[in-house]
């Protein structure tokens, strides 16, 4: 059964000495508001993370990671309607005998992340398009960051016969506190088939999956804040822009922040817009790093006093 409620996600992370993200087209730089300083992760990276994750899991996925194209990935995965093995023309003759609701149906049944983020299906007779219930901006920092490019020596030389070894060059951050925002719409999810164990699920993999993305590059990167603000069934209705309640404020120039420990997350902000629209809430789950600094107009603030009575600890 598919979920009934409107959802809104909010999650902050950091990296430390890492990039989050870096932009293929830009020697791999963290991408950045040069306007603003601001970093930014696009939703395709947290994606990504979840979808890692749930592999680790055992969870079936669309988008496997393999190199393999769509059409041949689908073919694969709807073997109901296909051969055992990829075959063009044995995909021509199913598609003959079967609706694309059929197909489709099948490789929703299948694929946790088409359920979650949709995609689309270039199967040949087929060409389907599937919108996700779960939608997220680009994440962005609370706070202004500074790029640092390294050059460092690689471990073996650029050819045989030679003994100078070649050179690396890198991008990274020294520091970055970001905030990821998203819907998750209860209509759109009918049409995927998108369950309230698939939320939990993806929610496990945004918390774990950041937690567990140990790589050169992401190594120090931790979940920090989660929440997962639940309205009434059937209601239409969301806040937005959560992440505009949170406030970043450090005693130090933000650029020179290195840590948890060298600012404070103000949440009056958002607290005034969940307590404007508590009747439309049905509860808030909530999972919190104790190491984070939370203050309510300056005064420490535990998470579990954002909306009384309806707040809810996510468990591991």
């Amino acid at each position: 059964m598919s979920i009934k409620n409107r959802h809104e996600i909010l999650f902050i992370y950091d990296v430390k000495d890492g990039n989050p993200n870096g932009d293929p087209m830009d020697s791999n730089k963290p991408r950045m508001d040069v306007a603003t300083g601001v970093n930014i992760v696009s939703d395709v990276r947290l994606k990504r993370t979840i979808r890692d994750h749930l592999a680790e899991k055992g969870e079936e996925l669309f988008v496997s990671g393999d190199p393999i194209t769509s059409e041949k990935r689908a073919s694969l995965l709807i073997t109901d309607l296909t051969d055992e093995t990829y075959n063009k023309k044995a995909v021509e003759e199913a598609l003959k005998l079967h609706k694309r609701e059929g197909a489709s149906k099948l490789l929703l049944e299948k694929c946790i992340d088409l359920r979650l983020f949709g995609g689309t299906v270039p199967l040949t007779g087929l060409n389907m398009s599937i919108t996700g219930p779960v939608q997220f901006r680009f994440g962005r920092s609370l706070h202004v960051v500074d790029p640092v490019f390294t050059q460092g020596t690689a471990a073996f030389v650029s050819q045989e016969g030679k003994e100078q070894r070649s050179f690396r060059e890198e991008w990274t951050l020294n520091y970055s506190c970001i905030a990821f925002y998203g819907v998750i719409n209860q209509n759109t999810a009918r049409h995927t088939l998108m369950s309230d164990l698939d939320l939990n699920k993806m929610l496990d993999a945004i918390w774990n999956g950041t937690r567990d993305l140990i790589t050169r590059s992401k190594m120090e990167q931790l979940p920090r804040l989660l929440l997962d603000v639940v309205y009434n069934e059937g209601a239409n209705f969301h806040i937005g822009e959560l992440d505009k309640g949170i406030k970043f404020q450090s005693e130090i120039m933000e650029e020179k922040v290195r840590g948890v420990s060298d600012f404070k997350l103000e949440i009056s902000g958002l607290k005034e817009m969940i307590t404007k629209y508590h009747s439309r809430i049905q509860e808030i789950r909530y999972k919190v790093d104790p190491r984070l600094k939370l203050v309510e107009n300056g005064s420490p603030f535990d998470l579990e006093n954002l909306l009384e009575g309806k707040m809810k600890q996510l468990t591991e």
